[in-house]
């Protein structure tokens, strides 16, 4: 326990005290809050707002004309119009009244409008907001007209049926708003980002192993430790210091969108449900156990660091693949598919993550993806022990991926 204790101390500190450690914990932080603060600096500036545009533009008193040489608009009703649109007899006549002031402007319909859907917009002052604002309006006046002036049938068109949704198995039915974005975006954020986490911190397990091989750290380590204390010391420290990166990450995040919540208004849906929260720590420590365990023992037995990212990349195929099967695992979260994925211990620490941001997970499958995972971390770790030896540290054999994950998952290979 010692040795443990002391490996963990060593690995710890040597790594806090990096310097590219030290400025990826400030620097990712960082960068949204200066984009937020750029964004405060325009926010404070004089100009008119977007919204201010928009209430000059409504309140113009002035219409717009309409030259109808297509002959497709017989009425203006009021209550379509509201004084907005006035017809004119002529372009020149519009022409005119726009010069004195008495428009702010006016459509010409071209005379071939049924066949090409043609016309024109001409303005002394360009401004996309009075063309943005009212072109809706004259294209609902000529829609208006071409359903025969009839004002319910018009009604009915531009509101069509809507429709009731019962569902024939309440228990397992997806009874999400299928309309909010959120539905969609927060389940796929809550997938990438612990995805990354997991890749990022069990990819520091291989890197630092297969570095310390390379420049005889290793050898030094071992004269005073065991190798199982030496890798269950890397893996506290590694594990550790991946909780403080998180950990400061997210604060960070949550803490920049409380006091910018003005700003960043259109993220008021995106609520992460306080299960991913409570779920995100055992889930992730797992994770990173059983995934990092298996990087380490790829450090171990890989001969260099180029040579071992070429294997590493299959050790993280399931992950790969949970982001890949994504949409499906989102759209689909109570099939069959996702069911597996939920429980498989080399899938579930990113997807069931991603099911419990999509709804609550049946308590069994829960139960069953918790089982699992311990019972495959329990696995790769005495797999791995075998692996992190003085024979296979210190050896320059070559690399087999098939021999390395026959000595991981069903024993100590003979020589």
């Amino acid at each position: 326990m010692r040795n443990i204790l002391k490996v963990f101390k060593f690995e710890f500190l040597t790594v806090l005290r990096r310097r590219s450690f030290i400025l990826s914990l400030i620097l990712v932080p960082l960068i949204p809050s200066l984009l937020l603060g750029v964004l405060n600096l325009i926010n404070q500036d004089k100009s008119p707002s977007f919204q201010e545009l928009i209430i000059q533009e409504v309140a113009n008193p002035l219409p717009i004309g309409v030259v109808d040489l297509g002959n497709v608009i017989k009425e203006y009703p009021d209550w379509l119009t509201q004084g907005r649109l006035v017809p004119e007899a002529s372009e020149a006549d519009a022409r005119e009244k726009t010069a004195a002031g008495q428009l702010q402007g006016f459509y010409v319909i071209e005379p071939d409008y049924l066949e090409t859907g043609k016309m024109r917009f001409i303005k002394p002052q360009v401004g996309m907001l009075t063309e943005l604002l009212q072109k809706n309006v004259l294209q609902d006046l000529i829609n208006y007209n071409l359903l025969g002036a009839n004002q319910d049938r018009f009604l009915r068109y531009m509101n069509p049926a809507s429709f009731t949704y019962e569902y024939f198995d309440p228990e397992t039915a997806d009874t999400r708003d299928q309309s909010s974005g959120a539905t969609y975006w927060v389940p796929y954020s809550v997938t990438m980002f612990f995805y990354m986490f997991v890749v990022i911190s069990s990819g520091l397990m291989f890197n630092v192993v297969t570095k310390d091989k390379e420049n005889k750290t290793i050898e030094i380590l071992l004269s005073s430790t065991k190798p199982l204390d030496l890798f269950i010391g890397k893996m506290l420290a590694y594990g550790s210091l991946s909780l403080i990166q998180i950990s400061v990450w997210l604060g960070t995040l949550v803490l920049l969108f409380n006091r910018n919540s003005s700003i960043l208004s259109f993220l008021g849906n995106f609520n992460i449900p306080q299960s991913v929260i409570v779920a995100s720590v055992p889930f992730f420590i797992c994770g990173f156990l059983l995934y990092g365990s298996l990087m380490a023992g790829m450090g171990a037995v890989a001969p260099n660091l180029r040579e071992g990212n070429q294997f590493a990349s299959i050790l993280l195929l399931p992950l790969i693949f949970s982001v890949m099967a994504m949409s499906q695992l989102i759209m689909e979260p109570f099939s069959v598919f996702t069911t597996f994925m939920t429980i498989f211990p080399f899938t579930s620490p990113v997807v069931m993550l991603t099911r419990l941001s999509v709804g609550p997970v049946p308590p069994w499958q829960l139960i069953a993806s918790i089982a699992l995972l311990l019972a495959a971390v329990i696995t790769v770790i005495r797999g791995v022990a075998n692996l992190f030896s003085s024979q296979y540290l210190l050896s320059g054999q070559k690399m087999k991926i098939g021999l390395f994950l026959r000595t991981v998952f069903i024993g100590h290979r003979r020589v």
